[in-house]
């Protein structure tokens, strides 16, 4: 094991450190949606409609300082599309090397259309909406054959799939698992969240959401690349289900940070109808359920 990957794992222990011996929680996992700008419009989502300042380089820099200073130690970099990101001269990639100054852990989520295996990620997530003839439907013509190109040239074993399961793809969520077999290291599952409140026909209930679960757990078991853990998974069968949500941060494109639930000036927060698999996973975690310890170890170190 390398001294920086040690120097990595000791972050990673410092929240449960300071859990067990001052019984103070602070946040663990930081998102930072750094634009809303996206080149896609899917359905599924409303941060492409929204509007406001994006911050340049050097808010950029304080706003992931601030983060930092939370005691977050996993950065995951968000959008909109975060590869549209420019300030002048700055890219996402310089973004992405200040973070590494900071961060145990720098991550991101993109929509895969624009290349990125070169960047210096220690995770990178797809979003796939399902097979492809699934996926081309919410995204666009060509965009799946497009995204699983790139996919393909990711090094190592930093390339994971985000799958937001929502009625129109619940059906197909065990063909798209089966699909990537051999092209992904893991698939993390989260389920649609209805941001303007119900109804809302993306909307999948908790009896639907349980029998596909039972689905999931079994394709794990055969060894398909799952990653949840099994114990998050059978917990997400109920309305409600462990969450911790002090141990997360997040900020918004221009610099606002808020701690606590992702909903945070972002839409109603309604936890009987939460899909945000995440945080359910890292409070599985912080209750010291190894299932979910092994599950972020495997995705984020």
């Amino acid at each position: 094991m390398t001294i920086m990957r040690i120097k990595r794992l000791g972050l990673f222990a410092l929240p449960f450190a300071r859990r067990i011996f001052t019984g103070r929680i602070t946040p663990m996992l930081a998102g930072y949606k750094i634009t809303h700008r996206c080149n896609l419009k899917c359905v599924h989502c409303p941060y492409w409609k929204r509007e406001g300042d994006e911050l340049d380089f050097q808010g950029v820099k304080r706003t992931l300082a601030t983060l930092r200073s939370t005691g977050a130690v996993i950065l995951i970099i968000e959008g909109g599309e975060p590869m549209l990101w420019r300030d002048g001269p700055y890219g996402i990639s310089d973004v992405i090397e200040e973070a590494h100054k900071l961060f145990a852990c720098v991550c991101m989520t993109t929509n895969g259309l624009i290349g990125f295996e070169r960047l210096n990620l220690n995770r990178v997530w797809v979003s796939l909406d399902g097979p492809e003839r699934i996926h081309d439907s919410v995204r666009g013509a060509g965009v799946y054959s497009r995204v699983i190109s790139n996919l393909k040239k990711v090094p190592g074993s930093r390339g994971f799939v985000s799958f937001t399961i929502s009625a129109m793809n619940y059906e197909h969520a065990s063909e798209l698992i089966r699909s990537l077999q051999g092209i992904v290291e893991g698939i993390t599952i989260q389920f649609y969240y209805p941001y303007d409140g119900l109804p809302d026909p993306l909307f999948v209930d908790v009896e639907r959401r349980a029998a596909l679960l039972d689905e999931l757990i079994e394709l794990k078991r055969q060894g398909y690349a799952v990653a949840n853990s099994e114990a998050s998974l059978n917990e997400l069968k109920k309305s409600r289900w462990t969450c911790y949500d002090e141990l997360l941060v997040n900020a918004d494109p221009d610099g606002t940070i808020e701690r606590g639930c992702y909903l945070k000036n972002r839409g109603p927060s309604e936890c009987d109808r939460c899909g945000f698999t995440a945080h359910n996973e890292i409070s599985l975690a912080f209750k010291g359920n190894i299932q979910a310890i092994g599950a972020g170890l495997k995705i984020f170190f």
